[in-house]
């Protein structure tokens, strides 16, 4: 009788300390449905040859590939920060391919002259005042290489910051700071004379 008793209570008290720890390493999923509409006006359809966005991968040093930030923001619900409904990497490469299409390119999947890769280097995210107004600033930091003939012929370091008010949420920034890095990127007159 006393181990049973003995044997519940250490499942009760197994069972609280796994409750409190997921409450604790609580992490808010952020569903991402980018699409791109920073508009960046750029004519990309006349290419020097097929065009390829390839792999983009995490250079962050973190375990979980769908993380946005590990901050909290100070909302007392999320205390483990914030993660995409997928892999971030995956949404970075989605976001640059819908950037070539509306500046008019036909990206491809194989045989391509060129090819643009990238390393997410660092996320962060942190409130601030705007205004009066408590703005979420997302920040991706992200290397890109322009690849051709087999070796790298440019790079670059993007910085992708977006700033939206703390009640539109998460997904906001997250596009937003996808627009601006897309736009910093078309918008780069060495990048440009590489491809045109």
């Amino acid at each position: 009788m006393k181990f049973r008793l003995l044997t519940l209570l250490g499942l009760t008290l197994v069972s609280c300390s796994a409750f409190i720890t997921s409450s604790v390493f609580a992490i808010e999923e952020v569903d991402v449905k980018y699409v791109y509409a920073g508009n960046h006006g750029v004519d990309l359809s006349k290419l020097k040859g097929s065009f390829k966005i390839g792999d983009f991968s995490d250079d962050r040093g973190v375990d979980n590939l769908q993380l946005i930030t590990d901050a909290d923001l100070g909302d007392s619900r999320v205390s483990g920060g914030y993660q995409a409904d997928r892999i971030i990497t995956d949404i970075i490469q989605g976001a640059f391919t819908q950037g070539f299409i509306d500046g008019g390119a036909t990206p491809v999947d194989s045989d391509e002259d060129m090819s643009l890769t990238g390393k997410l280097l660092s996320s962060e995210a942190q409130i601030i005042e705007r205004n009066g107004v408590q703005m979420i600033q997302l920040t991706f930091r992200v290397n890109v290489q322009l690849h051709k003939g087999g070796r790298s012929i440019w790079q670059t370091t993007l910085f992708g910051r977006g700033r939206t008010p703390e009640t539109e949420g998460m997904t906001a920034s997250v596009s937003a700071a996808l627009d601006r890095m897309i736009n910093e990127l078309v918008r780069d007159d060495y990048f440009l004379q590489e491809i045109r």
